[in-house]
Parts: C-alpha cells; sequence; structure tokens
C-alpha cells in the first residue's frame, strides 16, 4: 500500500539537517492511529539507491525530552545528540570538516560515523510537546508500519534505541511490540520491571551513568534485574560508567562495538511488522 505524500520531504524550516553527501530528509507522519503523528528525518546509506536488490537493518532513534519541539520549526534540536548526530558528523567529515558541528563538546569518532550511515536505515521521530510529554508507543508502531512500506528494509534487523525520555521510550515501545525488535539499546532510561517478560528474549545493551542526578541508575538496574529474574542474562548486557552523569550517550554513540552488536543478531520471530490494525489508522492533518 502506498501512503498519500508519504515519500514527499519537507522543509524543516533551518539549515541544521541540510546534507551534501548522505540523504537525510524531513518527513510528516501520514497515518496514525491518533490525531497526531511524528516528524521525522530518515537516512538511507549512500548505497541505497544503488544496491536495488538489498534490504537494511533500521535504527529507529528516540530522543530526550530536552530534544523535544517546544515552538514551530523547532526538530533541529532532535539532531545534537545520538544517532542523527552520527549522520550530520558523517556528512561534515565527507566535506572536509574536522570540528563537530552540533552542542555536543565531544567529537564522534569518524568511524562510528561511517559504520552506522553506510549501513543503516535511521528514522528520528521528533516529539512536539504540544501533543504532551513522552513517547507513545502506538504512534511510533504506526510510524515503523508506515517506514517498512515506504523504503527496502531488512525485517529481521529493526533496533530501537533512545536516551533519557527515549530510554523510557525505548522499553515501552518493545514491550507495546516485542517481536518486531532485533535488539534495544535503552540509556539512561527505565522502564516496568513486571512487564519485563515481555522483552527477556530480545538481546539488549543497557548503558547508564552511575552519577546519573536526572534519572538515577536503579531505574536501568531494575528492569536488569528483572531480566535476570525471567532468565534473560544471556541476551542482556549492562554498561556502567562510573564517572558519568546524565549524559551517557556520548560515550554510548561513539562505540563502534554497540553497532557491531546491533548487525549481529536476528530476530526470533517473523511477522508483528504491522501491529496497528490500518481500519485504526487515519491520515494526519
Amino acid at each position: 500500500m502506498a501512503f498519500s505524500n508519504a515519500s514527499t520531504p519537507k522543509d524543516p524550516g533551518h539549515p541544521y539537517a541540510k546534507t551534501k553527501h548522505i540523504s537525510f530528509e524531513f518527513f510528516d507522519q501520514r497515518r496514525s492511529n491518533a490525531p497526531f503523528g511524528y516528524e521525522h528525518f530518515v537516512s538511507v546509506p549512500p548505497n541505497y539507491g544503488k544496491e536495488l536488490e538489498k534490504s537494511w537493518p533500521l535504527i529507529l532513534f528516540l530522543h530526550g525530552a530536552g530534544e523535544s519541539q517546544r515552538a514551530v520549526k523547532e526538530s533541529y534540536a532532535s539532531l545534537w545528540h545520538g544517532v542523527p548526530k552520527l549522520i550530520l558528523c558523517y556528512d561534515a567529515l565527507k566535506s572536509g570538516q574536522t570540528k563537530q558541528g552540533d552542542k555536543s563538546t565531544d567529537p564522534v569518532p569518524a568511524d562510528v560515523c561511517e559504520m552506522v550511515t553506510e549501513n543503516f536505515i535511521t528514522v528520528t521521530p521528533s516529539l512536539n510537546m504540544e501533543w504532551g510529554y513522552g513517547w507513545n508507543a502506538s504512534i511510533l508502531s504506526a510510524l515503523l508500519g508506515e517506514i517498512v512500506e515506504r523504503y527496502r528494509v531488512d525485517l529481521e534487523s529493526v533496533h530501537v534505541t533512545g536516551f533519557s525520555m527515549g530510554g523510557y521510550g525505548t522499553w515501552d515501545l518493545a514491550m507495546h511490540s516485542p517481536k518486531r525488535f532485533a535488539t534495544l539499546m535503552p540509556i539512561c532510561g527505565g522502564g516496568d520491571p513486571a512487564r519485563a517478560t515481555l522483552v527477556k528474549d530480545v538481546p539488549h545493551w543497557i548503558h547508564h551513568g552511575d552519577k546519573d542526578d536526572i534519572i538515577p541508575l536503579r531505574a536501568s538496574q531494575q528492569m536488569f534485574n528483572a531480566l535476570a529474574k525471567y532468565g534473560a542474562a544471556e541476551y542482556v548486557k549492562f554498561t556502567r560508567y562510573p564517572d558519568l552523569m546524565h549524559d551517557s550517550w556520548t560515550a554510548a554513540y561513539g562505540n563502534f562495538e554497540v553497532f557491531e552488536w546491533m548487525l549481529r543478531p536476528k530476530r526470533k520471530w517473523k511477522g508483528d511488522e504491522r501491529v496497528v490494525p490500518e481500519e485504526n489508522k487515519a491520515f494526519v492533518a
């Protein structure tokens, strides 16, 4: 099924997402099971248009509360950290720039930028606080349904990650549709330990700073303990950063190994790609 205008990018209203060496476009979510959808950035690998028979791994990235839109055309905030930072870093490196062009203080290793940009489709929704705080798992699931119909996605290699509010969103989305994801990488987030059994068979890599004074370490620790209780120890990695506070995402997303790890696992189940029934969706104004 083709969604109306689903493949038509729009102007984000700011220059921060402009790229020369990689496709990085901004879209409206066209179908949702709520009165609104998420605007979102999408990157595709440089060889996407050449390797026409290939399907590609996908990373869905969920930003934190501080990167949300609070006014018109503020989607640039969602580009400051995490996966979109890697995409923009790649473009800067290809342009011959040596300094990071965003608000983070630490530069991104070049090999990490290349690994992510050249091997994954990436999707970065931008949450508008006009619709309230926190990621809505059902709307995100509808967005993923739209993405897998728009692009050649390897359905056995769909990954979700996010930090802070996005760390909570990562677990919430996975618990909403646990058979959809190959890996989960929640960073300085938390979840509902009572529901951890729903995701016990999905490989995790949890990250958290020991000195986090925004979301305490115990939020991730409780989820790790619950997963271990349900027998998920062999599927769960937990990296604690003894000297870091809330910003453990710069270290996590700067680690080449986490993206190598994402490329290895495959889902145990088939199906479950479209978990929001079509009759529950409508076009978003």
